[in-house]
């Protein structure tokens, strides 16, 4: 019993990570192929210039090499029009064409290399630590997570 239990458990992530899903009867909608990696950030008080002029010399410095490399498709930042207190000030999303570009194997761990010497050509690893080390104080990231589209059918 135990064993048909990991076997079922086995076989759902399968599923999951590989995009194919259990069509339920009258589903009128599609899942895409794309994965969203969805940040939501919490600011403290006056410090968005701060993080934002930040962020452009890391993550974006990052994000541009990871583009050019085709690991990503683009890149966004979110600012919030109205803003409370506790609440998320920032969306941070990176677009992947599909789950297998995050999957680590030699083809893509070489794409990573090289996006990280071309991000290091522009800041180096040492002032980009300097600069994240600061994130702690500035920010709390309030949750992360991989998202697809869906797509209703016509």
């Amino acid at each position: 019993n135990k064993m048909k239990h990991i076997t079922t458990i086995l076989i759902l992530s399968y599923c999951i990570t590989t995009g194919f899903s259990f069509a339920q009867e009258g589903e009128t909608w599609d899942t895409g192929e794309k994965v969203y990696d969805i940040s939501t950030i919490d600011l403290e008080p006056n410090v968005d210039p701060i993080y934002l002029n930040n962020i452009k010399r890391t993550w974006v410095i990052q994000a541009e090499a990871q583009k050019s490399e085709g690991i990503i498709e683009d890149y966004f930042i979110y600012r919030s029009i109205n803003q409370y207190d506790g609440d998320f000030d920032l969306i941070l999303m990176t677009v992947y064409p599909n789950l297998a570009a995050l999957d680590n194997n030699p083809k893509n761990r070489k794409k990573w290399d090289r996006a990280d010497e071309k991000a290091r050509k522009t800041i180096s690893d040492e002032a980009t630590q300097e600069l994240t080390a600061t994130y702690g104080k500035l920010r709390t990231i309030r949750d992360q997570k991989l998202m697809r589209e869906i797509k209703f059918r016509k």
